[in-house]
C-alpha cells in the first residue's frame, strides 16, 4: 500500500479482523511486496509486477508476497489488505509477478461506504458472507479489545467465557478467519492507527496497542500493510468496522 492521502485531501478506512479498508487518493509508489493480499480499484491505475511491462487496470487482485509497483495512482481509489488466512480465490492464484495476470477486468462501484466495499471483496476474493458469530466468540473479541493494551492469553479468555482453549481456537480459525494469535495482532494495529489518527505518536500509539515501543510498530506495519504507520494515518479518516 502506498501513502493514502496527501495533505488536505482525506479518505476513509477501516480495519476488521483481518482486513484494512480504505477509500481516497491512492499515490504512485516504488516496487515492495507484503504479506497481505491485495484488492486495488480505480480508474486510471497503473501497476507494474516483478516481470513484464506496466499495464493499466480499473480493478486488480494481487496475491501475497509478491512484488508490485503502484506506477500510476488514482484519486478516487478503493483499496482492501486481506490477510492470505482469510482470503478464499486469492490463496489459489498463482502468485505471478505480470501485473497483467492480476486485472479483473471489473469497473469501480457506485457503492463507496464500508459495507459496499466489504461486498465488493467478498465478491471478487470468492470469500462468502460469514454467518452470525457464535456467543462464545463474539464475547472472546469484546474481552480482547477490552485488555489492550495489555498482553492477552488464549487460556485467560477461554477461561472467561467457558470454553476449553482447543474449542475456542477452532471458533477463531472458522468464524473470525484468524487464528487467535493474528486475530489479537490485527486488534492492535487497529487500536495503533487509530491512535495515530487522533495525533498520538509513534511511541504513545505502540504503547497504546501493546507494541513494545514504536519501531517495533513500525515493523509490524510495513509487513503486514506494505507502508509506513504515520502515512495509512495521515488525514485518513477511521470508521468502526
Amino acid at each position: 500500500m502506498n501513502a493514502p492521502s496527501p495533505p488536505g485531501r482525506r479518505g476513509w478506512a477501516a480495519i476488521t479482523p483481518g482486513r484494512l479498508y480504505y477509500a481516497g487518493h491512492v499515490g504512485a509508489g516504488g516496487m515492495h511486496a507484503h504479506h497481505a493480499v491485495q484488492l486495488l480499484v480505480g480508474d486510471g491505475l497503473v501497476l507494474r509486477g516483478g516481470t513484464g511491462s506496466a499495464h493499466e487496470v480499473s480493478a486488480a487482485l494481487i496475491p501475497a508476497d509478491t512484488p508490485h509497483e503502484i506506477v500510476r495512482g488514482a484519486d478516487d481509489a478503493l483499496l482492501v489488505l486481506i490477510d492470505p488466512a482469510q482470503a478464499g480465490r486469492p490463496s489459489r492464484r498463482p502468485a505471478t509477478g505480470s501485473a497483467a495476470s492480476w486485472s479483473l477486468g471489473v469497473r469501480p462501484p457506485a457503492r463507496r461506504d464500508l459495507p459496499g466495499l466489504a461486498a465488493l471483496a467478498d465478491e471478487l476474493t470468492g470469500t462468502a458472507p460469514p454467518p452470525p458469530l457464535h456467543p462464545a466468540l463474539a464475547h472472546a473479541m469484546r474481552l480482547v479489545e477490552a485488555a489492550l493494551p495489555a498482553q492477552v492469553r488464549l487460556a485467560a479468555v477461554a477461561d472467561a467465557v467457558h470454553l476449553s482453549e482447543s474449542r475456542l481456537a477452532h471458533l477463531f480459525r472458522q468464524e473470525a478467519g484468524l487464528p487467535f494469535r493474528p486475530y489479537v495482532l490485527w486488534m492492535r494495529l487497529r487500536v495503533a492507527l487509530s491512535s495515530l489518527s487522533r495525533g498520538a505518536t509513534l511511541t504513545g500509539a505502540a504503547h497504546a496497542a501493546g507494541f513494545s515501543d514504536a519501531a517495533h510498530l513500525t515493523r509490524t506495519v510495513r509487513r503486514m500493510m506494505g507502508d509506513a504507520p504515520s502515512a495509512l494515518a495521515t488525514g485518513v479518516r477511521w470508521l468502526e468496522g
